[in-house]
């Protein structure tokens, strides 16, 4: 498994290290993509972090599913970006997982692609979303080849959850316990 979590200048911190952090861990295969042509991207926090490609060098049909940090970027500048949107068309259409969390749900939402679908997202980036359920009470929520998450707060689960759709639910027992020190 191959999969592409791309950053924008404004993503939120915790959300994508965490989620980098946590995949690795599980020993799936992770590249950070920077969406300017910049490779060093700063975090909500003003973090630098250097990706290891820019996104127009990427060639989207090597890897298997797409993870997508809320913050900032998510109305600054991902929804503005066509090469972003069409890359979350891509993965959606070719049946891939697509994982965003708290803001980056909308992406997919605004889009319609939630049609049938259960979802939750940041407290009131529903409003932009057109089709599916918003269960806004939840954390996270896995729904077709959909995993979204409420806010921060969730990424661990988040990134477990990821785990687990791509993996396996033992895989995700054993990468929670290593994070828990319980190895």
């Amino acid at each position: 498994m191959k999969g592409l979590i791309i950053l924008a200048n404004g993503f939120e911190d915790t959300e994508a290290i965490m989620t980098i952090d946590i995949l690795r861990r599980a020993k799936l295969s992770l590249t950070v993509a920077s969406v300017s042509d910049e490779l060093e991207v700063k975090s909500q926090s003003g973090l630098p972090v250097k990706a290891e490609v820019a996104l127009k060098e990427v060639n989207d049909q090597l890897y298997d599913f797409l993870v997508i940090p809320g913050g900032r970027a998510v109305r600054e500048v991902l929804e503005h970006n066509k090469k972003v949107l069409t890359l979350i068309d891509k993965f959606v259409l070719g049946e891939k997982l697509v994982a965003a969390i708290c803001a980056a749900p909308s992406l997919l939402g605004k889009r319609g692609h939630f049609k049938g679908q259960t979802y939750t997202c940041f407290p009131g980036f529903e409003k932009d979303i057109t089709e599916g359920k918003h269960l806004g009470k939840k954390g996270v929520v896995r729904s077709g080849k959909f995993i979204t998450a409420r806010a921060m707060g969730y990424t661990a689960a988040f990134a477990y959850e990821i785990v687990e759709f791509l993996l396996s639910k033992e895989a995700r027992v054993k990468v929670e316990k290593n994070c828990n020190g319980e190895l």
